[in-house]
């Protein structure tokens, strides 16, 4: 699991994922995971080159999402495709974290 962050006018964070968000994908990104979550308040997650979900993969998302709005900003998901948008919406986790299929509309969702 590769992680690149990018930081975006308008103090939003991009963080890319890719490769399989499996157990060893989220403990790869767990830390520095959160520590973007910790000190952000609007993030897009990346996951068009995320070809694999697992149950980790949503705690990590979830929990960094939670330590986001707990100061008050947004965390949203970008372009998941295929079995990873399946397993997201199967989870409910549309309802708890915005899901996006484009980079704007996810851009305009944590800036506003």
């Amino acid at each position: 699991m590769d992680m690149v962050v990018d930081e975006l006018d308008g103090g939003i964070t991009n963080v890319a994922l890719r490769g399989r968000l499996d157990t060893t994908g989220a403990q790869t990104i767990d830390m520095p995971f959160s520590v973007i979550a910790g000190a952000k308040r609007a993030v897009i997650v990346d996951l068009s080159e995320v070809d694999f979900l697992a149950s980790l993969g949503i705690r990590v998302l979830l929990t960094s999402a939670k330590a986001v709005q707990r100061k008050g900003g947004k965390l949203a998901l970008v372009a998941p495709e295929g079995n990873v948008l399946m397993v997201l919406k199967t989870a409910g986790m549309e309802t708890l974290i915005p899901i996006f299929p484009e980079r704007t509309a996810a851009i305009a969702a944590v800036a506003a």
